[in-house]
């Protein structure tokens, strides 16, 4: 009961202060946003479509595409105005959490970094309404929840110094990603040319976790005076997803092509 109550007030009561008015970094809303998440495709959303037929959707998922290569775009433009690449290095940084102009554009791409990780959820909801059932795995379902988890973290308590670096990365990704499944969601033709290339998202996904995993572990290092807390947490996150992206991989394109 001690240990809850500590991790409680750490959670409710610490944090950034130049967030902590966000409504958005809200401990409880945090919650009921992922129990929401889970209520849909588990109960709600399965009962609704029970007697339908699929939604197709396809012009939806068209501009969802859109809005994310634009979004993701917009979140690396930000990083890089701030100073990645110029003034940021990418050795260890300590936090700073000032309120100049870079530091704030820093917390505002963070911020809107989270933003982006929550409508990331709807695509579990189209899975719902189109009855791919099949698509809503143990990785899928890891996968996004620990990303919107990692995203509040890292924008409540690290919106500076090294934790941009991880939006940074992650958004870049998300930019190829997102543009290949817009490509994707035209004709048979160009559908067929791309689909050969399909196995490299899975691969630059792997890339990025090798990237961020060795990155963030510049922090134990005895130069490096940063607290230790969210660099474990990161790179077991790093990890599993690691593991889970690559028996992915090796299910569907190494035994396939082995067959």
């Amino acid at each position: 009961m001690y240990l809850l109550n500590i991790i409680m007030n750490y959670l409710i009561n610490v944090g950034d202060l130049r967030v902590k008015d966000w409504i958005l970094f809200n401990t409880w809303l945090i919650i009921l946003i992922i129990f929401s998440y889970f209520y849909f495709i588990f109960a709600c959303g399965p009962r609704f479509m029970k007697n339908r037929k699929p939604y197709s959707l396809k012009t939806f998922i068209r501009y969802y595409n859109i809005f994310q290569i634009v979004m993701n775009s917009f979140i690396v433009y930000k990083l890089i105005n701030a100073g990645w690449f110029t003034t940021i290095p990418l050795y260890c940084i300590p936090m700073k959490y000032a309120t100049d102009p870079a530091s704030m554009e820093l917390l505002s791409a963070c911020w809107w970094t989270f933003i982006t990780k929550l409508i990331d959820l709807i695509e579990t909801g189209i899975f719902v309404l189109r009855k791919k059932e099949e698509q809503i795995t143990f990785l899928h379902l890891y996968h996004h929840i620990s990303t919107v988890l990692i995203s509040w973290m890292f924008g409540k308590y690290y919106s500076d110094g090294m934790g941009t670096f991880l939006p940074l990365m992650n958004c870049s990704v998300h930019v190829i990603m997102y543009t290949y499944y817009f490509l994707s969601t035209f004709g048979p033709n160009i559908r067929k040319n791309i689909h050969r290339y399909k196995f490299l998202l899975t691969i630059i996904q792997m890339v990025q976790f090798v990237v961020l995993f060795c990155y963030i572990s510049q922090i134990f290092l005895p130069n490096c005076d940063i607290d230790y807390t969210p660099a474990v947490i990161m790179n077991i996150n790093l990890l599993i997803n690691f593991i889970l992206f690559y028996n992915f991989y090796r299910k569907n394109y190494l035994t396939k092509k082995t067959k």
